[in-house]
């Protein structure tokens, strides 16, 4: 538990530094405001202040319940399939559907699971240009040797993410999002509490079509995740800490690469699990507001699933 927090430590105080050095690269230049452009060199669009946040400056900014952005010229980005999100939001208008199937194998002490998890959906609304509100829903079946077969609705996760900085220098472009449940799901999952959580998304650009993004965070009883919760959801407290990174390249106009590691790691538990996970993952565009994505997985440690594949996509209305 030592470990995982002072990795979490350390992360936030990268973070920290970035801040600080994009900060600076403004103020050496001493000739604009916090609201004006910024040196090119330092690749800086705008000297944005530390403690700017693109979020609050949708609430409280001079240009409140007014559109700076169209999100319509930006080709829509999903989040349902890999485990690290994207950094940006929908826009200011914009209801986006994603949804998919997945199935996982796992083969511990020879005793084989598998599930199936649909439809695995995900509609995000877009309330401003940097805020958005998030409904997650999905029902999972678990066939497992010698012993009783579950299924049954997850609880229902909602959220808001929060556009939180963009990228400048050393500073990542960057999001939070802010997640809950409603304790809707089976008996079988379900932790009958409402449980909350936070992930922390942030992405540089290495080269021309080449991204680096991961993200930390936490939850509670893993928000009531099939894979992760307990023989008593309900009676079991437990708090998850999540790491990832990932490496994506646009492959052509129409194509999209990405690999990925991330990291589960209970506690509170009888038994905490630690469950590390490759996979690797491909976006096919059919034009710039609907996508099919295709994905597969293994598991590094013995508390991760064997082996995962899943397939989905994404429309933006």
């Amino acid at each position: 538990m030592r470990k995982i927090l002072s990795l979490m430590l350390l992360a936030s105080l990268v973070c920290t530094y970035a801040e600080v050095h994009a900060q600076v690269c403004c103020d050496e230049l001493n000739q604009c405001d916090a609201w004006q452009s910024c040196d090119a060199r330092h690749g800086c669009d705008s000297c944005d202040g530390l403690f700017r946040l693109k979020f609050w400056d949708d609430l409280v900014g001079n240009h409140r319940g007014e559109s700076r952005r169209d999100p319509y010229e930006e080709r829509l980005e999903t989040e349902r399939h890999d485990f690290t999100q994207s950094t940006k939001t929908v826009g200011r208008g914009v209801v986006q559907l994603e949804s998919g199937y997945s199935f996982f194998y796992k083969d511990h002490e020879e005793e084989i699971e598998q599930s199936h998890t649909f439809p695995e959906t995900l509609l995000r609304i877009g309330l401003s240009d940097n805020i958005e509100f998030r409904l997650r829903y999905s029902y999972a079946w678990t066939f497992i040797d010698e012993a009783e077969n579950q299924q049954g609705s997850q609880d229902l996760v909602w959220s808001f993410k929060l556009g939180m900085t963009e990228e400048c220098g050393l500073r990542p472009e960057s999001a939070l999002e802010l997640r809950f449940t409603a304790p809707t799901g089976g008996s079988d999952y379900s932790t009958r509490r409402v449980e909350h959580g936070l992930d922390y998304i942030y992405s540089w650009e290495l080269a021309e079509k080449w991204e680096l993004y991961g993200s930390t965070g936490y939850a509670t009883g893993a928000l009531g995740d099939f894979g992760f919760t307990p023989e008593r959801p309900a009676e079991d407290w437990f708090v998850v800490f999540s790491q990832s990174v990932a490496l994506g390249v646009e492959m052509t106009e129409r194509t999209a690469l990405y690999a990925e590691f991330f990291g589960l790691f209970s506690d509170e538990l009888e038994d905490d699990f630690s469950a590390v996970v490759f996979n690797i993952g491909l976006d096919y565009y059919i034009n710039d507001d609907f996508l099919l994505d295709i994905r597969v997985g293994k598991g590094l440690t013995p508390d991760s699933d064997d082996f995962f594949a899943g397939m989905g996509g994404g429309i933006r209305f």
